[in-house]
């Protein structure tokens, strides 16, 4: 995501927002979308807590959605495929509110939050392009395929024809989900393809 996360740190291009507003003003503002910075793994008690906060303090027209961006994707592991979950941006959650002195100073108290991003007195809103392509992102349908597999290096087919040979990695085809290995039969290299779940890398 462009602008977003970048060396760690989520960096938007926005135009500063003050928290001074009046009450006439909020009423006219929309909601907004800022990046929380989390203390090291406490992303969900973050998420959790501003939950309850809303709810109690009867928040729901200012606080929004409280999103942890996430992404399946699939690995290989010994020859099989594997679903799981990762976090995009691991350390902060993305909150959708209305700016205001209550709800700047809520939010900055929420245990587990370290920061807003922005400068220490005016949090920064994400821009619009930027938080659709994280929430387009969230919503891909298309997995994404984790390979380990890498050229020259050696693999043992696991399944299929070839079950029980060895031999080297020649080319490793991402779209195809395929992998084309030199095997040593009858004493010449011989090119085979096979999947990515039916070789193995030999350790």
């Amino acid at each position: 995501m462009d602008n977003v996360i970048n060396n760690d740190t989520p960096q938007i291009n926005a135009e500063p927002v003050s928290t001074e507003q009046t009450p006439q003003a909020d009423a006219a503002l929309q909601k907004s979308w800022y990046v929380l910075q989390t203390y090291s793994g406490q992303e969900n008690k973050v998420k959790l807590n501003i939950e309850k906060t809303v709810q109690k303090e009867g928040l729901q027209e200012k606080v929004g959605q409280v999103l942890i961006p996430e992404e399946s994707t699939i690995e290989i592991v010994g020859g099989k495929k594997r679903e799981i979950t990762r976090r995009m941006y691991p350390g902060y959650v993305f909150i959708e509110m209305l700016l205001d002195e209550h709800t700047w100073y809520f939010i900055r108290q929420t245990p587990g939050v370290a920061r807003f991003i922005g400068s220490k007195v005016q949090p920064t809103p994400v821009s619009d392009r930027e938080i659709q392509r994280v929430l387009k992102q969230m919503g891909m349908k298309e997995e994404q395929l984790e390979v380990a597999f890498e050229k020259g290096e050696a693999v043992r087919v696991i399944s299929g024809a070839f079950r029980g040979y060895t031999g080297s990695v020649d080319e490793v085809n991402l779209q195809r989900s395929k992998l084309k290995i030199l095997i040593n039969i009858f004493g010449r290299d011989t090119p085979v393809e096979v999947d990515f779940d039916q070789a193995e890398k030999v350790i």
